[in-house]
């Protein structure tokens, strides 16, 4: 078994030292690319209790992840106006397979649609092409699901359904919890700590990479400006705690930066 699942823990606080707008949705912009490039299926966004860190910095994080993970073609209808919104012509793009770039269909393929209204034979549904699809179950409106494109032609008919072989974006999940109870709620089998104090991680190679391929979901916890996580789960017996920056040529590591060193070398890790 190698890990199937992969959720990652970012605090609350992790903008509280970026106050220029522009800044702050670019930092948030770097988690969810990295995020994405390395597969991960949760962001959780955890409450770490200090000063900087807030519920409405949680839900602007949530908002611009949101907006990131959602196909171009359906943004100005899932997400209007906002202010946190007003930069995100600077985010990377995903460009993951649930963000295609062409309005091609095929029968097969699947597209992610919003739900535009209930008809007497289903639910109308905007997938991204010139014609909206109708799918005969009836489902909520205004929400955005998956769907599998099951017959073109003067109907486009449509099936609720996600591939099982792609990656398929992230959620994101913000959390008023601390870090230890935010990570029972997710029940990974599996929790793998970052800190600079920790062993290196050429040290215990062997056993992390043993205890990766043996588990199905795995989180892996980054701390924030103000506190890492050994101020934060003393209440947890971690099952590793790693350090992917060894010999830093920096005083410190920010959390995006800890975050791509740590998924790059699990990522070598989990393949055969």
């Amino acid at each position: 078994m190698f890990m199937e699942k992969i959720s990652i823990f970012v605090p609350n606080s992790y903008l509280a030292e970026s106050k220029d707008s522009k800044i702050r949705t670019y930092k948030v912009g770097l988690l969810g690319r990295y995020a994405a490039l390395y597969r991960a299926n949760n962001i959780v966004i955890y409450n770490d209790n200090s000063d900087g860190g807030s519920r409405d910095d949680a839900l602007y994080m949530k908002t611009i992840l949101e907006y990131m993970d959602t196909p171009q073609y359906l943004r100005k209808q899932v997400f209007p106006i906002t202010p946190e919104l007003k930069n995100v012509g600077i985010l990377p793009p995903l460009r993951t397979p649930h963000h295609p770039l062409t309005v091609d269909a095929e029968v097969g393929q699947y597209r992610q649609g919003l739900t535009l209204k209930r008809v007497r034979k289903g639910t109308v549904v905007d997938i991204g092409l010139e014609r909206t699809a109708l799918c005969k179950e009836k489902l909520s409106v205004n929400k955005v699901h998956s769907f599998r494109i099951v017959k073109l032609g003067k109907e486009i008919l449509v099936e609720p359904d996600e591939p099982d072989s792609v990656y398929w974006g992230y959620k994101t999940i913000t959390s008023d919890s601390n870090l230890y109870d935010s990570i029972t709620m997710m029940e990974p089998d599996l929790v793998i700590g970052t800190s600079k104090y920790a062993p290196n991680i050429n040290s215990i190679l062997n056993e992390v990479q043993d205890s990766i391929k043996q588990a199905s979901h795995v989180a892996i916890l980054f701390g924030g400006p103000y506190s890492g996580i050994n101020s934060l789960i003393n209440e947890r017996k971690l099952d590793f705690e790693i350090n992917t920056l060894p010999c830093q040529g920096t005083e410190t590591v920010r959390t995006e930066e800890a975050l791509i060193s740590t998924l790059s070398i699990l990522n070598i890790l989990n393949q055969d």
